[in-house]
């Protein structure tokens, strides 16, 4: 939907949003950029740099869950302010992708005779939400793409224009939700649906471990790293649990069960639920292909004509939105782990996949099947309440 044919005015939103550095864990194998970059909200900001700390000094370095691409969300119409601010000793920005704003103070940019609006301390930008879909943001203060530029290191991030009047609301809590890469949004007078952000990024500077470049194991070569949202699972890593010769095969090479799950987000949703991919492309220089197993979407979204396709290339900067026909499961109703990733397969190899795990039972916030009021759970996740409460 476009702002032209909504005729409410929107409110105006504000977002407090800070870059800091980090060191960013990739997996659990403890690859690692030692120089990361993120978008995070001002408040969260303290307690992230603390936690990360802390993982950082364990014996492999542990990712940190709240360290993920920042998602922020504004309704159809709405006027959308962010103060960005910073203490790193370079100048930064936010340059959103889509979205209407005065170039001269809102762009993020220093170009031509336009004025500067990066920074190297604070800036107040303006948005306007005026079409419905996800828009890719990132810094334009460094807008190249070598590894002393910011966006290599993780500096991007997604708002996502969400239908008038929608409320996004926490999966596993019900509650509301001030960003993040899953909810779930209601929307008056339509079927609530799962949103998911996935971002492809790649061209990583990676580190194992030991502080050194990663190998890969059969050649003895350097091994590059591609990722979903600051995480990622090469096969250089992803040995069995197991001590039985039949669990190395490659069959089986993406089996939670054997192997453990992969360390990118993996989407959660009950069979039959409406849902939709928003993806994003975070990285500066490959052309990916996303490819989600067993479920389709139509090309263009909202005609009913429009191929069906289970696959899509994505290059760097752009963005979709995957209306998952039939929801989750698809028209067949698979239920268990479905795997996506890029169709690339050497990109798949280092690291580009995860999994949407499909339950055919309630489960609670941890993920056992125990102790929830049926009903509750089940408005909750159909749309038709807000909250799943305990027994």
């Amino acid at each position: 939907m476009e702002l032209c044919k909504y005729p409410a005015k929107g409110n105006i939103r504000t977002f407090h949003i800070e870059a800091i550095q980090i060191p960013i864990v990739y997996n659990r194998y403890g690859d690692h950029d030692p120089d990361g970059l993120l978008y995070v909200l001002e408040e969260e900001a303290e307690q992230i740099q603390k936690e990360v700390r802390i993982r950082f000094e364990q014996n492999p370095p542990q990712p940190y869950e709240k360290v993920q691409p920042l998602v922020i969300r504004a309704n159809l119409g709405d006027t959308v302010k962010i103060r960005f601010r910073h203490n790193l000793n370079r100048r930064l920005s936010i340059h959103v992708q889509g979205l209407s704003y005065d170039v001269n103070t809102s762009d993020g940019a220093a170009v031509g005779f336009n004025a500067d609006s990066t920074t190297g301390g604070e800036i107040w930008y303006t948005w306007y939400a005026d079409r419905e879909g996800v828009y890719l943001f990132h810094d334009m203060a460094s807008p190249g793409s070598s590894e002393e530029s910011t966006n290599i290191h993780g500096l991007f991030g997604a708002i996502i224009v969400e239908p008038p009047e929608a409320e996004w609301l926490d999966p596993q809590t019900g509650e509301e939700l001030e960003s993040g890469l899953m909810a779930d949004i209601y929307q008056p007078g339509k079927p609530a649906f799962r949103e998911y952000s996935v971002f492809f990024h790649d061209e990583l500077e990676m580190k194992n471990k030991d502080g050194n470049q990663p190998t890969d194991p059969h050649t003895g070569l350097p091994s590059g790293t591609t990722a979903i949202s600051y995480r990622s699972e090469p096969m250089r890593n992803r040995m069995p649990l197991t001590h039985d010769p039949a669990d190395s095969g490659e069959e089986i090479s993406m089996s939670s069960w054997v192997y453990g799950d992969p360390a990118p987000p993996i989407l959660r949703a009950y069979v039959g639920d409406p849902a939709k991919i928003r993806l994003v492309h975070g990285g500066v220089k490959e052309t990916h292909v996303f490819h989600l197993h067993n479920h389709q979407w139509r090309l263009e979204g909202e005609n009913p004509v429009s191929t069906i396709i289970d696959s899509i290339s994505i290059s760097p900067q752009e963005c979709y939105t995957l209306d998952i026909l039939y929801g989750a499961g698809s028209l067949n109703g698979v239920i268990g782990d479905v795997i996506f990733h890029c169709h690339l397969y050497p990109h798949f190899h280092e690291g580009m996949w995860t999994l949407w795990r499909i339950h055919d039972r309630l489960e609670d916030w941890d993920g056992n099947t125990a102790g929830w009021d049926e009903d509750s759970a089940v408005n909750a996740v159909k749309g038709q309440g807000k909250t799943a409460e305990k027994r």
